[in-house]
């Protein structure tokens, strides 16, 4: 989720302007630049203030809403984050950066049905830029149900518009669960070539390949998981199996 919080970041640094009166649209506009300024220095109380500012100055500005929105969010404020993604919808129904943003809040709040709805309205928008995104998150909302065939089937839709590395990882991991072991292994071999040195990627090929009954290859991974991360967590657990496979 932390790639996808970033990009939603981005989309961000938008114009905010609402279109009132030019002076209003400018002075709110200001406010929300100030506080955007805020938010990459991790300030969020700074931020929150120039955000409010700008909504003050300007009742019809979306990108202040939905800005407040994602403050509240990353301060565990689920119920506060509802209330301002919901202002930036009310504002622009298409808004589909607020409708997967509050599709995560939801998803937090493990209202599964409600998430998905604010996510497939987020995918309504023809002219939406990420696509990938909802389709990732509806995916990440499958595996916490455990219904793990439908999870394959989002992060699959969302790899079809954008080939990640986050999103093959998530992917391989749900064909692993959903037992589904040779395509798993055709995933992270997928993700290794793409980052040769993510070491997740090689431990996860590696327990693929093993429950495939690829021994050598699941060694050879094993030890290239330690040697890339050597005082990590998983490191000591492909050491353990290092020493199981010998």
């Amino acid at each position: 989720m932390r790639i996808s919080a970033l990009l939603v970041f981005v989309l961000l640094t938008g114009c905010a302007s609402s279109g009132t009166t030019p002076d209003t649209a400018k002075m709110a506009e200001g406010y929300y630049m100030k506080g955007l300024s805020h938010l990459q220095e991790n300030n969020y109380e700074l931020a929150l203030v120039e955000f409010q500012r700008s909504v003050q100055t300007d009742s019809r500005n979306k990108m202040s809403y939905y800005a407040l929105g994602i403050v509240n969010d990353t301060q565990g404020k689920l119920k506060d984050a509802v209330q301002y993604y919901n202002k930036a919808i009310d504002i622009d129904a298409n808004f589909s950066e607020a409708h997967n943003a509050l599709g995560v809040v939801f998803s937090k709040q493990q209202k599964y049905n409600e998430a998905l709805k604010s996510f497939n309205k987020a995918l309504e928008n023809k002219l939406y830029s990420t696509p990938h995104l909802p389709h990732i998150n509806i995916g990440d909302l499958y595996m916490a149900q455990k219904d793990y065939n439908k999870a394959v089937e989002a992060y699959r839709e969302s790899k079809r518009y954008v080939v990640l590395e986050l999103t093959i990882f998530k992917l391989g991991t749900a064909l692993f669960e959903a037992g589904r072991i040779k395509e798993a292994v055709a995933e992270f071999q997928e993700g290794a070539a793409l980052s040769p040195k993510n070491a997740s990627m090689r431990y996860s090929l590696a327990l693929a390949l093993l429950k495939d009954g690829n021994k050598k290859s699941s060694l050879d991974e094993f030890k290239k998981t330690v040697e890339l991360a050597p005082g990590s967590p998983i490191a000591e657990k492909a050491r353990d199996y290092i020493k199981t496979l010998r």
